[in-house]
């Protein structure tokens, strides 16, 4: 025991060491569980406790075991056999990442690691749609993570920054028409590629509608890429609604 005291590492040249003399070792230095042959679960514990990754050399760690690990360190998640539902959405739940580690996650699991990061996305094969829409939601940028999103997430990456525009490939005149309409910025990024009387056709469209939203007025009056008569255009098409907003926005200034 003393020898174990000052040295600790010195338990890897006893053959069958008590209790007392793996508790010693590893109260001292976790990861020295690696040369216990079968240590208690006692054992198993302090080493853990004193440091997590000495987790790796637990054959079958118990859930409360992963648990305790992963609150302190997500990534000891890759060294677990066969991990339970719990453990995987609490690994998920510390650093959304750890999806990576997965083989098929649940759906539930993916949805909780894309909320908690989300470009952990980028980790996850074929994700839903759903799983997509969430990503986006947290942060538009998910997008470029996405191969193959859907209209609806594209949309919802749209409406969350115009930006978005520059992650989707082989855009369509329909979609582009919808994106126009959900966010109209997307001109500031597509303006050299568009042919602008189409697009003041889709605006058109879009101010006459009763249920135009303020802020889709205010970037068509800021749009400084659109040369056009904004007040002549809301009074010729603009529905009451957008040219309500339209005279608000004037007499604010």
């Amino acid at each position: 025991m003393e020898m174990i005291r000052k040295d600790p590492y010195y338990i890897k040249n006893i053959e069958e060491p008590t209790e007392e003399m793996q508790l010693a070792a590893v109260n001292k230095n976790g990861i020295l569980l690696q040369y216990i042959k079968k240590p208690t679960v006692e054992v198993q514990w302090q080493a853990i406790k004193n440091n997590v990754w000495a987790i790796e050399y637990i054959e079958n760690p118990t859930e409360e075991m992963c648990i305790f690990a992963l609150n302190s360190a997500w990534n000891v998640l890759k060294f677990f056999k066969n991990p339970t539902e719990k453990v995987l959405l609490k690994a998920v739940s510390v650093k959304g990442w750890a999806v990576q580690y997965l083989n098929n996650p649940s759906i539930e699991v993916q949805k909780i690691a894309v909320k908690k990061d989300w470009d952990s996305i980028k980790y996850i094969t074929n994700p839903s749609e759903e799983v997509q829409y969430i990503a986006v939601s947290e942060y538009f940028g998910a997008l470029k993570f996405i191969k193959e999103p859907t209209l609806k997430v594209k949309r919802k990456a749209i409406l969350e920054n115009a930006e978005a525009i520059n992650y989707i490939q082989d855009i369509n005149e329909e979609e582009m028409k919808l994106f126009l309409e959900d966010n109209l910025d997307i001109i500031k990024y597509k303006a050299s590629k568009l042919d602008i009387q189409w697009v003041k056709e889709v605006i058109k469209v879009k101010l006459s509608s009763s249920y135009i939203d303020r802020q889709y007025v205010l970037k068509f009056i800021n749009c400084s890429e659109l040369s056009l008569d904004k007040d002549d255009f809301i009074h010729s098409y603009g529905s009451r609604e957008a040219k309500r907003f339209f005279v608000d926005y004037k007499l604010s200034y």
